[in-house]
């Protein structure tokens, strides 16, 4: 009798999740003459891009649209408005796939995020809109409660050990280097210090440092280098993505609620 009576419950609680998702996808901000548009205009300047494998984003619908604009990029379904063909690298091949597919439409502050609503103390449907624009540098982390790393690289170039945690991470970093990074960034730091959490806060003109070409040959190690698992590839990124847009080395990276 319980079985029957929550099954017409069930489906109606699927359809609501289901047309909320619809109603977010309607809701993204979309690229037109170089002006981002959605159904509200808001937050010109700024846009929310998160990275979504098969996360409930209905929480964007219901508390983001109409005052912080988003899209969605997706790492799985590849019907979705916005969508990678790279299956790995975690959320870096959305990150990547977004600055590649508009790199000449970029609005002057972009928040990079998991999909899910609330992970590492950030409550995203609320913190979002607490982001103080005028004062956010070039580049800053957004957990609240992120990882700190100080790895050290030119000890693992001498001691080279994949089995231990921080020096697989040194492993992933020297590799990623060799085989990409260290044709744009110039030679390897001998430490890092990073706040971890792929979640962060950047401006137009850091990621315009870069010319589209390398985001591109960043998608396509991504897809097709073989010597790191999916999750270290995705893991390099999070580790490097400061390094990327400007941030030095040897500084913990300044964090947004600071």
């Amino acid at each position: 009798m319980g079985s029957s009576t929550n099954r017409p419950m069930a489906l109606y609680i699927a359809a609501c999740a289901n047309f909320l998702c619809a109603l977010c996808n309607d809701q993204q901000m979309r690229c037109l003459d170089g002006i981002w548009w959605g159904s509200e205009d808001v937050g010109r300047d700024s846009l929310l891009i998160a990275a979504r494998y098969k996360e409930d984003v209905s929480w964007m619908a219901l508390h983001l649209a109409g005052v912080m604009p988003f899209v969605v990029y997706n790492t799985f379904d590849s019907s979705a408005t916005h969508h990678t063909p790279v299956h790995n690298g975690n959320e870096a091949a959305a990150y990547l796939q977004f600055i590649v597919d508009y790199y000449d439409c970029l609005p002057e502050h972009m928040v990079f995020i998991h999909a899910h609503r609330c992970d590492a103390g950030f409550d995203k449907d609320a913190d979002v809109q607490l982001i103080q624009w005028s004062s956010i540098p070039g580049f800053a982390s957004l957990n609240r409660a992120g990882f700190l790393w100080h790895i050290h690289l030119s000890q693992h170039v001498r001691h080279l050990n994949k089995n231990d945690y921080h020096h697989k991470a040194a492993h992933g970093i020297t590799t990623a280097w060799q085989q990409l990074l260290g044709h744009e960034l110039g030679p390897l730091p001998d430490d890092l210090h990073v706040q971890g959490g792929g979640q962060f806060v950047v401006q137009k003109q850091r990621v315009l440092a870069h010319s589209r070409a390398f985001f591109h040959e960043c998608l396509a190690w991504l897809a097709d280098s073989n010597e790191l698992s999916s999750w270290d590839k995705g893991m390099v990124f999070e580790y490097t993505w400061k390094l990327i847009f400007g941030e030095p080395a040897e500084t913990l990276d300044q964090n947004v609620w600071d």
